[in-house]
């Protein structure tokens, strides 16, 4: 699991202080520098600490419903500075390594509806971070183009939970659980709403700004820019990769080996987190997957399947019906 940008730790502290907790016993020992990093595992025990002197288990949601565009520091006074809430969401997507390296995020357009894709880079996945990234979604776009009311449709593919009454109060429908992916549904006539402070001399400045540090993360972080690009289930060749990071495919595999890595381990990578997200849905087939997938033929995707996880699909999906599927991460 990746980095986060400490900036995105306030504002659970500052929820904790306005209800009343001790935010100090929560983050003892954590760094307070906005531009500081934390990992993402000691995020989810802070959350996990948080919710138990909370005794709010919905608390990750609250806080994600809390969230404010100036918490994503420069990324979100850019999208503030953009004049649609597409453009922003746009900016938000390129620019979303600056505060986290969690997951990637995927705008998918289809008919009369908009969807954004939580896009996990690796598992295993806590549920704490899809409840704080879509209800964190809900609240911006809202912030942004001045709708509080607009609704949303969520999707979150683990089983309804006790308190799924929040759910609708923080997105102001009805979420859907069990569901083959986690993702944020709504109106397509949504994306070309105004936003407040659209801008286009101030995005010009924050958006050139937010290029150079991209810029600077990306040396030495070859291996989260491939990751990115898997993720979004485009470009699956290494040529195409190489070719959107301006670079040769050699060059390329020259990188990852630097870092310790592969190509193909981590395409395999991104087609097990693809092929679970199929698999999690009773109503698609195995060979369906394996089409899904780009795979001609069942049998090579199952072979590939039991070589990542030990498990054929049809014995990963049982296991994840009664709930211990794994492992989560190729072998």
């Amino acid at each position: 699991m990746g980095q986060v940008k400490v900036a995105l730790v306030l504002p659970l502290l500052n929820y904790l202080r306005r209800h009343g907790l001790a935010p100090q016993l929560l983050a003892d020992g954590q760094p307070c520098d906005p531009s500081q990093t934390i990992s993402s595992q000691d995020l989810l025990a802070l959350y996990q600490r948080a919710i138990d002197a909370a005794g709010d288990p919905a608390l990750p949601l609250r806080v994600g419903a809390a969230m404010q565009p100036s918490d994503y520091r420069m990324l979100g006074f850019a999208a503030m500075s953009c004049v649609t809430l597409e453009q922003a969401i746009g900016v938000m997507l390129r620019y979303e390594r600056l505060v986290q390296e969690v997951n990637a995020t995927g705008l998918a357009v289809a008919d009369d509806r908009a969807e954004l894709h939580w896009l996990p880079y690796r598992g295993p996945v806590s549920p704490v971070f899809m409840q704080l990234a879509l209800a964190s979604w809900a609240a911006v776009a809202r912030l942004l183009t001045g709708r509080p009311q607009q609704a949303f449709t969520a999707h979150f593919t683990y089983p309804r939970p006790a308190n799924a009454d929040v759910y609708r109060q923080v997105f102001g429908r009805p979420a859907r659980f069990s569901q083959p992916m986690t993702k944020l549904v709504f109106e397509r006539a949504f994306l070309h709403h105004p936003v407040l402070f659209g801008d286009a001399q101030t995005n010009q400045i924050l958006l050139a700004k937010a290029e150079e540090q991209l810029q600077q993360a990306g040396q030495g972080g070859i291996v989260f820019s491939v990751r990115q690009r898997l993720a979004t289930g485009g470009k699956m060749r290494v040529e195409a990769v190489a070719d959107d990071l301006r670079m040769s495919s050699r060059k390329l595999q020259q990188l990852l080996a630097a870092e310790g890595s592969t190509f193909r381990k981590l395409l395999h990578e991104a087609l097990f987190q693809r092929a679970k997200a199929y698999l999690s849905d009773p109503a698609i087939s195995v060979s369906e997957v394996a089409a899904l997938l780009g795979y001609s033929e069942q049998s090579p995707f199952q072979a590939a399947f039991k070589n990542w996880s030990g498990m054929t699909p049809g014995a990963w999906r049982k296991a994840a019906q009664r709930g211990n599927a794994a492992p989560s991460t190729v072998r």
